[in-house]
C-alpha cells in the first residue's frame, strides 16, 4: 500500500529494502513473546497477566530500539545526489515496516500470546525442543560465568577491548574505496577515436576489426554490435559520449555469469591488450558495466584530473605530465586526454578589397563553398507516402585537392563580370586548429582520465594525488579531481554527515526514552565495536568502502544499540525492584541473553542472502550484507560483556 501511495514501483531497490527489513521486523515480537513466555513458565503467571506484564516490561526497550533504527534511516529521505537516488526508497520502506512491527509487537503479539501460550512441562515437549532448551541453558551458564569473571576483572577486560579496538584501526590502511561495487552484468563496450581527419569509412573498418576480437578471443560472447559516426540530433553528445566520423564503438553481451569461468573485467583486460595494437587508435575506453550506469555517469573516466587554465600550450604540457603519472600508476588503464589533437583545416582568406571591386561579397563566397563541399537540400522525393531529401553537392572528382577549391566559380553581382574564380580573390591556406575548447565555469579545461583495474578507486586516486603534489603548477592554473572520484567525494560527504546526524538522533531518542543522559552514554559503547567488526569484515572479505557498505555502516548505528537497550533497560527494572547492582546485571544478562541472540540471528539471517548471493547483479548488494553481518556479529559479542562492565563502572559510583 505504501509503495502505491508514494508512486514507487517494485524494483531492485524496493525488493532489497524488504529483504533488509525482513530480518528486523520480527525482533520486537521476539523480545515481547520471549518475556511473556518466561513469565508464564518461570513465574507461574496466568497467560493474560503474563501478556500484560511481559509486554509492558519490555515496551520501553523495544520502542527505543525501534526508534533508534528509524532515526538513522529517516535523514536518508532528505539526502540528494546519487545517495538519495539509491536509498530514498530504502529509508521509507524500512521506517514504515519497522513502525508496523512495533505496533504489532505491542498489540497483536500480547493478545495472541494470552490465548495461545499455555504452561507446559518440559518433559511433555518434543525432543527437538528439549535439545534446543539444553543448548540455550548451556550457553546461558557459560555466559553467566564469563560475565561474573568480567565484572571481577573490569579494568583488565576493558583495557583489552580498547587495545583490540585501537589495533583494528591499523587495518584501515589496507581498506580501499569505490563509488559503487563492480557489477558483472556481462556488458562490454570498447569506445575508440581515431585521428580527427579520419573518414567514416575508415572508422567502420576499425570497428569491425575490434568486433572481430570478440569472436576470436571471447567464446563467451552472446551478441555483438558496432556503432560509428554521429547521430543527427547529437543525442550521444547530450549523454556525455563523443560523436564524429572518427569515433566508434564495438561491444558485446556475454553469456550469464554462471556459464563462464572468466569475469567481464578479465575478458576486458584481454581485449584491451589486443585492441591497443590496432594502428590508428588514439584513445580507447573499455566499459564493463550496465548501460544504465554508463548513461548515469556519462562517458567520463573513473578517475579524472581536471586542469583549468587559459593558456592552452601550458595546460597541454601539464596534461602530458599528468598522463605520464597515470601510466606509472599501477591499476590505471585506458588513459586519455580530453583535449583533442588539432584537426586539419583549410582556411580561405578573402581579399576583401579585390572581391568588392569585382562585385563579390563574403556571404556569397561562404554560401557557394558550403553548397559545393557540404551540400544543400535541393528538393524532396516522395515514394509511397515517405519523403526523402535530395542532397546536392559538387562531384567528388572536382573536390579532391586544394587546387580544386581555387577553381570554384563565385557569381558576381556585377553583370559585366559574371563569375570569378575563387583563387583570383582569395588565398587557400592549409592549417590546423582545435576541434573544440572545453570550458568549466567559463574557464578553459583539459581533463586527463583513467579507469581502474584490479585496484580500488581510492587506492589509485591516492597514488595519483601523491605524485600530483610533486608537480610545479604554473600561476593561473589549477588542478582538481573529477569523474567518479568527485561523485565519490560528494556522496561520502553526504553519508558522513548522515552518520553524524544518525549518532545524534539515536542519542536523543534514547535520552527521551530513558530520561537520562548517562544511560544512553553507556549504551553507546556498543557502537565503536560495530565499526571494528566492519573493518575486520572489509579486511577478510576484500570488500571496499563504497556507497553500499557506507550505508550499511550507518544502519548499524541504529541496530547495534538495540541489544544494549534491552540489557540496560531490564537491569534498571531489576534494580528498581530492590536487587543489588551486580545481582541485577547478572540476572539481566541471563534473562536477556536468549532474546538478544535470537534477534541478532534473525537480522543476520536476513542479511545472509545479500552477502552470499552469486546471481546477476549480486555484487551491488553484497557489500551491504557483508558489512552488516561483520559489524552486528562482533558488536553483539562485545556488547554482552562490555555494556555490563561500563554499566557497573558508572552506576557503581552513584
Amino acid at each position: 500500500m505504501f509503495l502505491f501511495l508514494k508512486g514507487y514501483t517494485i524494483n531492485v531497490i524496493s525488493l532489497m529494502s524488504l529483504s533488509i527489513a525482513i530480518g528486523m521486523v520480527v525482533d520486537n515480537a521476539i523480545v515481547v513473546l520471549e518475556n511473556i513466555t518466561r513469565h508464564v513458565e518461570e513465574g507461574g503467571e496466568r497467560p493474560k497477566e503474563a501478556a500484560v506484564f511481559g509486554a509492558s516490561e519490555v515496551g520501553t526497550a523495544i520502542t527505543a530500539s525501534t526508534l533508534t533504527t528509524v532515526a538513522v534511516f529517516a535523514p536518508l529521505i532528505f539526502v540528494s545526489g546519487l545517495s538519495g537516488i539509491v536509498f530514498d526508497q530504502l529509508a521509507f520502506i524500512v521506517a514504515i515496516t519497522l513502525g508496523g512491527s512495533l505496533f504489532t509487537a505491542l498489540t497483536l503479539t500480547p493478545m495472541l500470546a494470552s490465548r495461545w501460550i499455555k504452561p507446559v512441562e518440559v518433559t511433555k515437549r518434543g525432543p527437538l525442543f528439549r535439545l534446543g532448551e539444553r543448548l540455550f541453558q548451556g550457553i546461558e551458564a557459560v555466559y553467566e560465568r564469563i560475565l561474573s569473571t568480567s565484572l571481577r576483572h573490569r579494568k583488565k577486560i576493558l583495557a583489552s577491548l580498547i587495545v583490540i579496538f585501537v589495533a583494528s584501526l591499523g587495518l584501515l590502511r589496507f581498506m580501499g574505496s569505490d563509488l559503487f561495487p563492480d557489477i558483472d552484468s556481462g556488458d562490454i563496450s570498447i569506445r575508440f577515436s581515431l585521428d580527427e581527419s579520419t573518414r567514416l569509412e575508415e572508422t567502420v573498418q576499425v570497428a569491425k576489426r575490434i568486433s572481430g576480437l570478440f569472436s576470436r578471443l571471447v567464446p563467451e560472447t552472446r551478441d555483438r554490435f558496432i556503432w560509428c559516426g554521429e547521430t543527427k540530433k547529437g543525442i550521444g553528445v547530450a549523454l556525455g559520449f563523443g560523436e564524429g566520423p572518427n569515433r566508434g564503438e564495438a561491444g558485446a553481451k556475454l553469456v550469464k555469469k554462471r556459464y563462464r569461468t572468466r569475469s567481464a573485467k578479465d575478458i576486458a583486460a584481454v581485449l584491451r591488450n589486443e585492441a591497443q595494437k590496432i594502428p590508428g587508435i588514439e584513445d580507447i575506453k573499455i566499459a564493463v558495466t550496465t548501460p544504465i550506469k554508463q548513461v548515469l555517469m556519462g562517458a567520463g573516466k573513473q578517475i579524472e584530473v581536471e586542469i583549468i587554465g587559459h593558456d592552452m600550450d601550458v595546460t597541454n604540457r601539464l596534461a602530458e605530465q599528468v598522463r605520464k603519472i597515470f601510466e606509472r600508476t599501477p591499476g590505471a588503464v585506458d588513459i586519455t586526454v580530453s583535449r583533442k589533437k588539432p584537426r586539419q583545416e583549410i582556411h580561405v582568406v578573402v581579399d576583401r578589397q579585390k572581391a568588392s571591386s569585382l562585385g563579390v561579397n563574403i556571404a556569397t563566397v561562404a554560401q557557394v563553398l558550403r553548397s559545393n563541399y557540404y551540400g544543400f537540400e535541393a528538393t524532396k522525393y516522395r515514394d509511397a507516402g515517405d519523403d526523402f531529401d535530395v542532397f546536392v553537392r559538387l562531384d567528388e572528382l572536382n573536390r579532391r585537392s586544394l587546387d580544386d577549391i581555387g577553381e570554384v566559380d563565385i557569381p558576381s553581382m556585377d553583370p559585366d563580370v559574371g563569375s570569378v574564380k575563387l583563387r583570383n580573390i582569395a588565398r587557400i591556406v592549409h592549417s590546423t586548429g582545435p576541434v573544440e575548447i572545453e570550458r568549466k565555469n567559463r574557464e578553459r579545461i583539459v581533463t586527463v582520465g583513467a579507469d581502474v583495474y584490479k585496484r580500488s578507486l581510492g587506492e589509485v586516486k591516492t597514488d595519483v594525488e601523491r605524485e600530483l603534489r610533486k608537480l610545479e603548477v604554473p600561476p593561473g592554473v589549477t588542478i582538481d579531481f573529477g569523474g567518479e572520484v568527485e561523485e565519490q567525494r560528494k556522496s561520502f560527504h553526504d553519508l558522513a554527515l548522515l552518520l553524524v546526524v544518525g549518532l545524534i538522533l539515536v542519542y536523543m531518542v534514547m535520552v527521551s526514552q530513558f530520561e537520562s543522559l548517562k544511560t544512553p552514554f553507556i549504551i553507546a559503547f556498543s557502537i565503536p565495536f560495530a565499526f571494528t567488526g566492519v573493518i575486520w569484515a572489509f579486511y577478510l572479505s576484500g570488500v571496499t568502502l563504497s556507497i553500499m557498505s557506507f550505508m550499511a555502516t550507518i544502519m548499524l548505528i541504529g541496530v547495534v544499540v538495540n541489544n544494549a537497550i534491552v540489557l540496560v533497560d531490564y537491569t534498571n527494572i531489576l534494580r528498581a525492584r530492590g536487587l543489588t547492582l551486580h545481582e541485577a546485571i547478572k540476572q539481566a544478562g541471563r534473562h536477556r541473553l536468549r532474546p538478544v541472540l535470537m534477534t541478532t540471528f534473525t537480522t543476520l539471517f536476513g542479511m545472509l542472502p545479500l552477502a552470499i548471493s552469486r546471481g546477476e547483479g549480486a555484487e551491488m548488494w553484497q557489500p551491504f550484507g557483508i558489512t552488516a553481518i561483520g559489524g552486528l556479529s562482533l558488536s553483539t559479542l562485545v556488547t554482552l560483556v562490555l555494556v555490563p562492565i561500563i554499566y557497573s563502572l558508572f552506576e557503581g559510583r552513584t
